[in-house]
């Protein structure tokens, strides 16, 4: 029986390719070389060439450009003297500023009417008290000035400029000026005399106080501006804190039968909420 491969081997005809066409093929092949060597030619062609500057070894002094360092408090040497220059009055007077901060605490404690005749009373308490309470101002100047940070979300501290802290300390100074004025009129007006320098006093203590307290805050805000939420919501623990002693003290001078609670209520909003709310919107636009 005849093998399959062997049908097939003869059924397959040898192809022939002709002694002309070879010349064509390597005319071709040639041609293609030719056209791949001129577009490599024309792409070098295309390059272009730059100098380059060699910069001399001994050039040191030229280094590099620098981006602009952002800005902070801890840098601003004006809000830095103010402070330094309240840190060493205080010291000076540290024995005096004892006395005072226990006597403090006794006016908004105390509800007797009137002082004995032998109440004791240092040279330099008024002095003592005006550098607490510009202690206070500037301090408070300072968490004002954070709360408008807050407010706005910005992580830039170049806005902590020695002017916008200036008008904060000045918006915040007007402010306790403003208090000042009401209280000594209302005082006086309701409570007469005696009762107006009682809550005056008391106004003093309290807002002394509280500067000493937002003394650490505002520290910490000027040399680590990333802590502002943090230090704008402490801050304000503190500050309604010696509002409400300083209110509680106000009821225990002016509270007289239960009509006095209607006027009570219109002094917490005529002067210890709207004023609040307006100075904060203030503080914004600085």
């Amino acid at each position: 029986m005849p093998d399959d491969s062997t049908n097939i081997r003869q059924h397959i005809e040898p192809i022939i390719i002709p002694q002309t066409a070879l010349p064509v093929a390597e005319m071709k092949l040639d041609t293609a070389i030719i056209g791949s060597l001129r577009a490599d030619r024309a792409a070098i062609d295309t390059i272009e060439l730059t100098s380059t500057v060699i910069v001399p070894r001994d050039n040191w002094n030229v280094g590099l450009e620098g981006s602009a360092r952002q800005g902070s408090l801890d840098g601003n040497s004006g809000i830095l003297t103010i402070i330094v220059v309240m840190f060493v009055s205080i010291a000076m007077n540290f024995k005096e500023c004892r006395k005072l901060f226990t006597r403090f605490i006794d006016e908004l404690r105390n509800s007797k009417y009137r002082e004995n005749a032998f109440d004791e009373h240092s040279n330099h308490e008024t002095r003592l008290t005006i550098l607490t309470v510009i202690q206070y101002l500037i301090y408070g100047g300072i968490i004002l000035s954070a709360y408008k940070i807050f407010h706005s979300g910005q992580t830039d501290t170049n806005i902590h400029e020695f002017n916008i802290l200036i008008k904060s300390i000045g918006l915040f100074s007007a402010y306790y000026l403003f208090q000042l004025c009401a209280y000594s009129l209302l005082g006086y007006t309701f409570a007469g005399d005696d009762g107006s320098k009682r809550w005056i006093r008391a106004l003093n203590a309290s807002q002394s106080l509280a500067g000493v307290a937002l003394m650490i805050p505002a520290l910490i805000m000027l040399f680590y501006p990333q802590t502002t939420p943090t230090v704008c919501i402490i801050s304000l623990i503190i500050y309604l804190a010696a509002r409400l002693i300083f209110i509680a003290k106000g009821f225990s001078i002016f509270y007289n039968n239960i009509f006095s609670l209607v006027y009570f209520i219109l002094y917490l909003c005529a002067l210890e909420i709207i004023p609040l709310i307006f100075i904060l919107k203030l503080a914004l636009l600085i």
